[in-house]
């Protein structure tokens, strides 16, 4: 099936380019903050989360009613939020940019366990030690999983046509899979060099394919190293994705075969 991509390089905490109510569905994976636990550096949560706040502003205006939004997070630890103790914490970044959705104006529809790590075990290797080991009190989990929270914007319930939905169809063992709550997919980080985190192309096919239909437009407000856009072109859904670091362009026309796929979809670049 033809379709169509937009790979728009700019900020997309402003979204011109995208009419209001013309996107389906939302798959995307934020930057996260991270810290590197050099003492006395900056850890500004609330900065990230104004940004996180626009850009989900842009994109409740650009969602259909009752359009979805699969947004992958993880939790941090860090000893630079707290200014009063010298020692990890667990800051549960991903509730707290799901609080910034709900705000204004997300629905939360489902959550979904990814588990990214399940095969780091083989070899009985357990991952890095942290805190007190092997001494209680302060042990700390090895952290190999993250959210896929699944929201919506409030308005009337889709109808899309029978022939959209049959050839929007899972298949038995899609259904009985991706239902389960609990996916089991590795990282694919580790492949991709160019990118310091770069989330499976099977999980954005998931929930395209459990999210919308043939035909329908995906967005990816922070599209990175390419996987949304590329998920979209192998499920038979259109896609605009906005980046604002054009050092990944490069990754991203490779990973989506740009140079030999542009005749056959369209495929269009804007550097703003």
């Amino acid at each position: 099936m033809k379709t169509w991509h937009k790979i728009i390089i700019g900020d997309s905490r402003d979204m011109k380019e995208v009419e209001d109510s013309s996107i389906h569905l939302v798959v995307t994976s934020p930057p996260y903050v991270t810290s590197e636990f050099r003492r006395g550096q900056c850890f500004d949560i609330d900065e990230y989360l104004e940004l996180i706040r626009d850009v989900f502003k842009e994109v409740r205006r650009v969602l259909i009613p009752d359009g979805r939004m699969c947004l992958n997070m993880a939790d941090v630890h860090t000893k630079y939020y707290y200014k009063d103790y010298d020692r990890f914490y667990r800051i549960p970044l991903a509730h707290m940019v799901l609080d910034v959705c709900l705000k204004i104006g997300f629905r939360l529809l489902d959550t979904i366990i990814w588990n990214k790590g399940f095969n780091r075990r083989k070899g009985g290797y357990p991952g890095p030690l942290f805190g007190s080991y092997p001494y209680p009190p302060t042990i700390y989990s090895n952290v190999y999983w993250e959210y896929i929270f699944v929201l919506v914007k409030p308005g009337p319930r889709r109808r899309v046509s029978r022939e959209i939905k049959e050839k929007s169809k899972l298949s038995y063992e899609e259904w009985k899979e991706y239902t389960r709550g609990f996916w089991n997919i590795p990282s694919e980080s580790w492949k991709i060099k160019e990118h310091p985190s770069v989330f499976p192309l099977e999980l954005a096919k998931r929930c395209i394919k459990m999210y919308s239909f043939v035909g329908d437009t995906v967005l990816d407000p922070f599209l990175g190293s390419g996987t949304t856009t590329l998920a979209a072109k192998l499920t038979g859904r259109n896609s605009i994705g906005y980046e604002i670091n054009p050092k990944y362009l490069d990754l991203i026309k490779y990973r989506i075969g740009y140079e030999e796929s542009s005749s056959r979809d369209n495929i269009k670049i804007i550097i703003k």
